[in-house]
């Protein structure tokens, strides 16, 4: 079935963008009619396709392991109460400052594909620490909701923000070593070099001195 473009952004709800991203990868298929700028898309393969109900949890740490599982549990029984079902889960054990999240990083890879519909999380710090308004921003333009189920302040907020403040004094300390040591090496080698140096010109004075007195 060939339809307009309007009619494939608009049942998939995503942006022009994205559909041009779907020809390139061949997700979808385009044709020009009669030669012109105008185009046709094949929306068959997509019929009865719904964008995806996604769940993000994290924690910190390995010994909150229970709660990441309490996390989905709570997130995904919202999900089914609102009559929808869950196509994926994703879940880090990682600082909520952690840029390198594995599964964040591939949640927002699937969020630019335009194939979600929304991401529900416990709290807002489960998604980010710091500049959740960014992601939500960055969801938004794929037309994807970022879904908070408890919009108040979680209870252990302050022992995370603080193991989490923690891990970064320790990143930044071990770094300050890491460079002070670095500079003492180069400082050495700076030295040992200037005395094999100062060693030379003696040896050669020396020689210069015998060769004379010879």
């Amino acid at each position: 079935m060939w339809v307009k473009a309007k009619e494939i952004t608009s049942k998939f709800k995503i942006s022009n963008t994205t559909l041009c991203t779907w020809v390139k990868v061949g997700k979808i298929t385009r044709k020009s009619i009669l030669g012109s700028k105008y185009f046709l898309y094949d929306a068959s393969p997509f019929e009865g396709f719904a964008k995806k109900h996604i769940i993000y949890a994290r924690v910190s740490t390995q010994k909150q392991r229970n709660d990441l599982d309490e996390q989905v549990k709570i997130i995904r029984n919202y999900v089914v109460a609102n009559g929808h079902i869950v196509d994926q889960v994703f879940t880090d054990i990682a600082s909520g400052m952690n840029e390198n999240r594995i599964a964040l990083i591939s949640l927002m890879d699937l969020v630019a594909e335009g194939d979600v519909n929304s991401v529900y999380i416990s709290y807002r710090d489960r998604l980010t620490r710091f500049g959740f308004g960014y992601l939500e921003n960055f969801c938004s333009r794929y037309n994807t909701k970022v879904v908070v189920v408890n919009l108040t302040e979680e209870k252990d907020f302050q022992e995370e923000l603080t193991e989490d403040l923690i891990a970064i004094i320790h990143h930044f300390s071990m770094k300050m070593y890491s460079n002070r040591r670095k500079s003492l090496k180069e400082l050495k080698n700076k030295l040992l070099k200037e005395l094999e140096n100062e060693e030379n010109k003696l040896i050669f004075n020396e020689k210069s001195v015998i060769n004379i007195q010879e």
